[in-house]
């Protein structure tokens, strides 16, 4: 079954963002980035539409904590099973490899009316071919970067870019985007005028962005190499350390010589905030071309981080705090770890600067967008 209806009745021009879902369990850094390019082109539209791939409408029913953009616009839940209603003015904002097929169908329903194509925007964050093995789901993924003179593709970071380019994969335009801080983060760090007080606590804190479940994120890898870092210590010096685990849910975890990785979850963002100026050193997993935010603001909040490179992505020329390993290895991110908690004694009782990391923009989201100068697509 199409997941459209079509029809030509109403040419009103309409933004269709597809998203994962609308909801706080869906806003990770992606979801943030995704909505300000939405805030950013849906000024050149009549109507603006959200349609959530795998959300119940009945969870946002008058939810307040939806994003102040969604709440303006019409949203449209697909779990429901109904096909999407379109028609001859919509255009389409594709943020997930999933929701090219609602701009395929419309792009069939066009041509079978003599009406002529219409290109999309296709906001790349990653590169999601990757996610998946070789099978069909691979190959649908790759299908949607096969549309390259219909595709208006924003590309979010260099590496990225980079990748995309040796994998073969060309688009009619490219908009090669520097991510922005998260806007609260931003908003922090503009408060206290990038200074970050003494973290000079009594144990030192490690904070492992943990997110089970996920591939990419190593998050089994992260926890050999925190055990392995406590089996090597004597039960005193373990004492002086605190293990904590933010990002998705999941059981507090027994690491060696009694230690144990709390885990707090999915956190606000101003407890994230807190959570960052308080912390001493970062672990922070990932396997894909382009840099997750959580490694960049852990260095960008003071702590030496360990992390990972991948192809093109060499992490430890984004900040020197970053220690990034050329594989994800326990014996490279080992004497990484230790390197970083030396760094961090160090650096616990000393007043410093917070200093952007050389793959984030210094501009606010807003006018990042506006300056890559994307041109709107016209029905």
């Amino acid at each position: 079954m199409e997941p459209i209806v079509f029809s030509t009745d109403d040419a009103a021009s309409r933004l269709n963002v597809i998203l994962p879902g609308l909801g706080r369990d869906a806003a990770f850094g992606g979801m943030t980035s995704a909505l300000e390019l939405a805030r950013h082109l849906a000024p050149n539209y009549d109507r603006l539409r959200f349609v959530s791939l795998y959300e119940d409408a009945a969870r946002f029913s008058g939810d307040e904590s939806l994003d102040p953009i969604i709440r303006a616009g019409q949203c449209f839940y697909a779990a429901s099973g109904e096909p999407l209603p379109c028609n001859a003015g919509d255009v389409f904002l594709v943020t997930y490899w999933p929701g090219f097929a609602f701009w395929e169908a419309t792009h069939r329903a066009r041509l079978q009316r003599g009406l002529p194509p219409l290109p999309f925007y296709y906001f790349i964050q990653d590169y999601e071919p990757s996610f998946a093995p070789f099978g069909v789901k691979h190959a649908l993924c790759l299908k949607t970067y096969a549309a390259g003179e219909l595709t208006r593709a924003v590309i979010n970071s260099g590496w990225l870019a980079e990748h995309l380019k040796l994998r073969g994969h060309n688009f009619a335009r490219e908009y090669v985007l520097t991510p922005s801080l998260n806007p609260d983060i931003a908003a922090w760090l503009n408060r206290v005028g990038f200074r970050l007080p003494p973290k000079d606590d009594e144990r030192t804190i490690i904070l492992f962005y943990g997110r089970p479940g996920l591939a990419r994120n190593c998050f089994e890898l992260g926890l050999e190499t925190l055990s392995r870092f406590f089996a090597d210590l004597p039960p005193s010096g373990r004492r002086r350390f605190q293990a904590l685990s933010a990002g998705l849910p999941h059981d507090d975890v027994p690491l060696a010589g009694g230690a144990t990785l709390k885990s707090l979850g999915r956190l606000p963002i101003d407890d994230y905030i807190a959570l960052l100026a308080r912390a001493h050193v970062g672990l922070s997993l990932m396997i894909s071309p382009h840099p997750s935010y959580p490694p960049l603001e852990m260095a960008l909040f003071g702590m030496p981080t360990v992390t990972t490179d991948y192809g093109v992505k060499k992490m430890g020329r984004a900040h020197h705090l970053l220690l990034s390993a050329a594989w994800p290895d326990v014996d490279e991110l080992l004497p990484l770890l230790r390197q970083a908690v030396a760094r961090a004694q160090k650096l616990k009782p000393v007043a410093c600067r917070a200093v952007m990391p050389s793959v984030l923009s210094r501009l606010g989201w807003a006018e990042n967008f506006a300056s890559l100068g994307i041109e709107p697509i016209r029905p």
